[in-house]
Parts: structure tokens; sequence; C-alpha cells
């Protein structure tokens, strides 16, 4: 029982014998008897109303604490002990904190993502063509359309995260111009952390002998660059519609780009053959009782390609008045030659295929002079067929 309890049942006491102490009456023995069984019945009760006191009043002092506004009150503060010197403090738990890292918290990577109009204004760092064209590495500014040889014209825009640090990169597809045609190049760019454009390495190029020509460019999955390339480059009589193409794909590796999806090389294409032509020289014989002169000319023709050539012509350019007379002439498919035009048509003629003819020519004149051979391939609208090197599609010789 608390202090302020027992002070409360005490003045109950007190008031109680106030009330009743002059009523006592010393008497006889009976009369104490009674007295004392009168006084054992006001101290039980006395006692019951004390206990109702003690009951009754925490609860009212508790009551009105409920009923005060504002905050409850602040218990006081608790002071823990100051940890001596000598204490070792506890070890904390592993799940208390992560572990520290080694690296330091990783920086988001720069976005790669470059617009047309971003890279056309920009001068970037190209690394090089294909060894002899007019277009050099190092700083370039790119343009969007041919106005002179020499530019780096813009074909194709690709974008994905190609080297595999969460952000996107540019892929652009690049030419440079001489006339209508040109070597290729596909070029990944990024930006560093200052936000400028910077060369992340060159995917692929053109080469030679193949592939001459980059058609387009793409990013797949996994940040693979597409490529889309033919063998042979549109241009001087060439269709691209007779070229050969495929899709090659390619991964970097942290240093550079390397093939890894589709074929490593072109097989021969069925429109392309390489022919070559080698004629001796004339020596014309006496003359004849008509004036003129004969003579015979060896011309050998060879296949140096893996693509068959169905029809071969051959001609032979000399001077005025030369006709044909005798010899090979009678194994071409076209009727015998009019005197201004010297052409033997024969074939097929398989890859690695030689054939040598021995030409019996007349001439009317006396003059001596230089003579051209001239070797082509025949093909058709449904079957192109054309040369790949024309050097060795002509060969001099003299006569005499």
């Amino acid at each position: 029982m608390s202090e302020f309890e027992d002070i409360l049942v005490s003045s109950e006491f007190a008031a109680f014998r106030a009330a009743y102490a002059p009523a006592v009456q010393p008497a006889g023995p009976d009369s104490v008897r009674r007295t004392v069984r009168r006084r054992r019945r006001r101290a039980a009760v006395a006692t019951a109303a004390a206990v109702v006191l003690a009951v009754a009043i925490p609860v009212a002092a508790n009551a009105g604490l409920d009923r005060r506004s504002g905050p409850p009150p602040v218990p006081a503060e608790t002071r823990s002990p100051t940890p001596s010197a000598t204490t070792p403090s506890p070890a904390p738990s592993p799940s208390a904190s992560p572990t520290p890292s080694t690296v330091g918290p990783t920086a988001a990577a720069p976005d790669g993502r470059i617009s047309r109009a971003q890279l056309l204004a920009a001068r970037v760092d190209l690394p090089a063509w294909l060894p002899g064209p007019v277009c050099k590495a190092g700083p370039t500014r790119i343009a969007a359309r041919y106005r002179i040889e020499g530019e780096v014209l813009l074909e194709d825009l690709a974008y994905g995260d190609v080297d595999g640090d969460g952000a996107v990169e540019t892929v652009a597809l690049l030419r440079c111009a001489v006339f209508q045609g040109g070597p290729s190049q596909v070029v990944a760019f990024d930006r560093d952390t200052a936000g400028r454009i910077v060369t992340l390495g060159q995917v692929t190029r053109s080469d030679r002998p193949t592939p001459e020509w980059l058609l387009a460019t793409q990013v797949a999955s996994r940040g693979t660059v597409r490529v889309e390339m033919a063998d042979i480059s549109p241009g001087g009589g060439w269709s691209l519609d007779w070229s050969q193409r495929q899709w090659r794909g390619y991964r970097w590796t942290g240093k550079r780009f390397t093939q890894v999806e589709g074929p490593p090389s072109f097989g021969p294409n069925p429109h392309l053959a390489d022919l070559s032509v080698t004629a001796s020289d004339l020596a014309w014989g006496p003359k004849e009782a008509d004036g003129t002169r004969t003579g015979t000319i060896t011309v050998t023709v060879r296949n140096l390609s893996r693509v068959p050539a169905g029809l071969v012509e051959v001609h032979l350019r000399m001077q005025p008045g030369a006709t044909a007379d005798g010899g090979d002439w009678s194994a071409c498919q076209n009727p015998p030659p009019p005197d201004d035009a010297l052409s033997c048509r024969f074939g097929p003629l398989g890859p690695g295929a030689t054939r040598t003819f021995r030409f019996g020519l007349r001439d009317s004149s006396v003059m001596s002079g230089t003579g051209i051979a001239e070797v082509a391939p025949i093909g058709t609208d449904a079957d192109p067929l054309m040369d790949s090197s024309w050097e060795n599609n002509e060969d001099r010789y003299r006569y005499r």
C-alpha cells in the first residue's frame, strides 16, 4: 500500500475515534465484555471500509489521469551505464549490415542512343577503310547525301546494347562515296561519361575479293550486330540482283567485334566468270597471184573461274581488209564472220578449261601494225554472265 493510501486510512480511523470515544463508559465486567464485542464488530466494519477505500482510491486516480488532456507523460530517461574502455563491444550481427563492396557503387552506363541528326553534326573517329580508297581513317564528318567524291555517307542506323553494359549503343552503316559505289563499313558508337560521342569499334567492312558491298545492319538479341552483305557491288553494268547476299552476326568481346553467326565466305557467283585470252604474233606469207597474203594466228582462251561459261566470244581487231580464211573458224557456232567482224562464238567452257584456236586470215593490204584479241562471256537477261577481271580479257599481237 502506498503512503498516500496509508494517510487516507489513518484519517478515517481518527474520525471514527473522535465520534465514538465520548460514548465509552467504563463499567463492570459485563459492560466491558459488551464494549469489547462492539469494538470487535466496529473493527471488522472499519477494516472492510479501509479495504474498499484502498481499492476505490487508485481507480479514481487513474480515471482522473485518463481524463486529462494533452500527450501522455514522458517517462524519466533511463541511463545505461557507460561502457568502460576495457569492456568489449558486442559483435554486430551478419544480417545487421551488408558486407562492404570492394569496388564501390556501380554508376549507370551512359546512354549511347545517338540520333541521325546528332551523328551528322558530330566529328567522329572512324576506323580504317579498305586500303586504297579516297576516304581515310580518323576524325571525319559524316554527310547525309552524295555531293563530292570522298565523302562518308550515312546509309543505315540501328540501336541496341551491343557491349552488355545495360545501355543502348548506336550502330551505323557508312559508305565512302566513289561515284555511285565505294567501300563501306559498319561502326558502333557510344557516349562517354561526359556525353561525348566515342567510337566503340568497327563491326565489319567491305573487302576484296568479297564482300564488296554492305547493304543493311540491325541489332538482334544478346547484342549481336547483324550485317547484310553482297559479294559483288553494283555498277559497271552489274546489277545488284545478280549478287549473292547473306547475313553475318558479330559480337563485342570487350576489345573488338568477332563473327559469331552466318557463313564465313561466299561461294562462286553463278553470274560471274573470269576468262583470259592470249594471242600469238601474226606473220603474213608471200603475196599470191591475186595480190593477197595469208597467215595464221593462234588464240588461247582460259576459264580461270569456278563457274562454267555457257557461251564465249573471241574477237580479233586488226587493220581493215583482213578476212577469215580457213583454220578453226569452222568450230565457231556463228556463220563465217563478215569482212568487218572477225569473231567466233563457242561454248561451253567449263571451270579451269582451256580452248586453243588456229584462225586462218587473208589480207589484201600491205600494212603492218598491232592488233588486239578480245574475249568475253556471253549471257542472257535470264542468265546473265559477266567477267570479274577485265585486265586479262585482252591481248595485243603484232602482224607484219
